[in-house]
């Protein structure tokens, strides 16, 4: 046997430490405070059609995702999507494909000026001053030469305000709920290059089932699921840990604690650890899904809106759920998601959710008249801590990071030790669980 491990969280990373656990023979048992396994990975039905409220895609980048599906049982779940995107310029949808430099260089969506940039300037320094950036590990692969600035200053300087409102803003707002000024130029550097050349995948049954099928796969190899469970303290020891939880004390040979870092500073203590954590940004976010009475007029998933008008200054994308894959939505009606503008965030945090909806719904008018008369029903979903914000100096205090801090049995998983991804997240929770496996428990 492997020893007896906890797993405080299950997300993309709790629900990744969990299984290679298992796998190694551990006695595994999975908290999780909401009801539900998954964390963003949260898939919703809204009559009839099913709608990813969290995660939308993910990319053939995202290499430890498809070995966990692939382990998992669960490889044929993650289907090849079109990938086919628009940009919302001079009054209109202007198609694009994100992660094909042919379709930028092409699309209507980038003025002449920045194509002629992106080819002649930033693919040259993708490849040549940027080349060994990772994006799935942007502070270990080189990011931190290029972390001193914001992908907003860089950007401005090198290539042009159009840069970074028609490519940057769009990808960093729709994706990691950041603005380019919040943004680290290595992280985003790392970003455009592995988008030089990757293709998008959508989760069959959405995102939410193949959670469940990861999870399902642990308790499978032996693992214990405690939903509706809170962690609420950490005692550890040389020997083992002690868990305070809202179903009562619980006792682990180790854990790894695979939480928002807002969340492990709670559990956690320890004077270096609580400092490192605190200078991780976390920010709440909300998506709201609509059904529609017909399907969506346009031949793309993603309408990205560039901030500095009426439309982008609230909403920075509409993602339509029935051209992600198949299946999603029944004939004949749709589903889509809109994802609010990050300094849009708070205003539609403080209102209730129909008020939310209402709002943009009525912002998305500009764009898609008559929206408003075909939706039949809507839903508004909070994440209180919806995303890491990887700014400036972030990198730095990633390679600042000393596992010393931790107690012998103890691992810390999530986006915010690694990349701000699922596959950040993913890769996170397998390292937790070789650290833990490390630490004494065999034998």
């Amino acid at each position: 046997m492997a020893g007896d491990v906890a797993v405080i969280g299950a997300g993309a990373a709790g629900l990744s430490a969990g299984l290679r656990l298992a796998e190694a023979g551990a006695q595994v048992t999975v908290y999780e405070a909401a009801a539900r396994a998954g964390g963003r990975m949260r898939t919703e039905t809204l009559e009839g059609a099913l709608v990813d409220v969290g995660v939308q895609l993910v990319s053939t980048s995202h290499t430890a995702l498809f070995e966990l599906a692939r382990s998992a049982g669960a490889r044929r779940m993650l289907r090849s999507s079109p990938g086919r995107d628009a940009v919302w310029r001079k009054g209109r949808a202007n198609p694009i494909t994100y992660g094909s430099v042919a379709s930028m260089a092409t699309s209507s969506a980038l003025p002449a000026t920045l194509k002629l940039k992106i080819v002649g300037r930033y693919l040259p320094f993708l490849t040549t001053k940027a080349r060994t950036l990772e994006a799935n590990d942007p502070a270990g692969s080189g990011g931190v030469a290029h972390d001193d600035e914001s992908i907003g200053a860089w950007g401005r300087r090198e290539l042009g305000s159009d840069f970074v409102e028609l490519l940057v803003y769009p990808l960093l707002a729709s994706y990691y709920g950041a603005l380019p000024e919040q943004t680290s130029a290595g992280v985003y550097h790392a970003l455009a290059r592995m988008g030089m050349d990757v293709s998008v995948y959508g989760a069959t049954g959405g995102f939410g089932a193949l959670a469940g099928a990861l999870l399902g796969a642990a308790e499978s190899a032996g693992a214990r699921y405690a939903p509706a469970t809170e962690v609420t303290h950490i005692d550890a020891t040389s020997t083992g840990v002690v868990l305070q939880t809202s179903s009562g004390e619980a006792r682990h040979d180790a854990a790894v604690v695979a939480v928002p870092a807002p969340v492990a500073a709670r559990l956690l203590a320890g004077e270096e650890l609580g400092a490192w954590l605190s200078r991780v940004r976390v920010e709440p976010t909300m998506t709201i899904a609509y059904r529609m009475d017909r399907p969506f007029p346009g031949d793309y998933f993603g309408l990205s809106f560039p901030r500095g008008d009426a439309i982008g200054d609230r909403v920075v994308a509409l993602c339509v759920q029935s051209r992600k894959l198949g299946g999603m939505v029944p004939a004949g009606g749709d589903a889509l998601v809109a994802l609010p503008a990050p300094t849009a965030t708070a205003s539609l945090l403080a209102m209730p959710d129909a008020a939310a909806a209402d709002a943009t719904v009525a912002t998305l008018e500009k764009a898609v008249p008559g929206i408003s008369s075909r939706v039949t029903s809507a839903r508004a979903f909070r994440f209180d801590h919806g995303y890491t914000i990887f700014e400036p100096g972030y990198l730095r205090h990633l390679a600042r990071f000393d596992a010393a801090w931790l107690p012998a049995r103890v691992a810390i998983a999530g986006d915010y030790t690694l990349a701000p991804s699922v596959e950040g997240a993913v890769r996170s929770g397998e390292r937790a669980a070789r650290r833990v496996l490390a630490s004494g428990l065999r034998g």
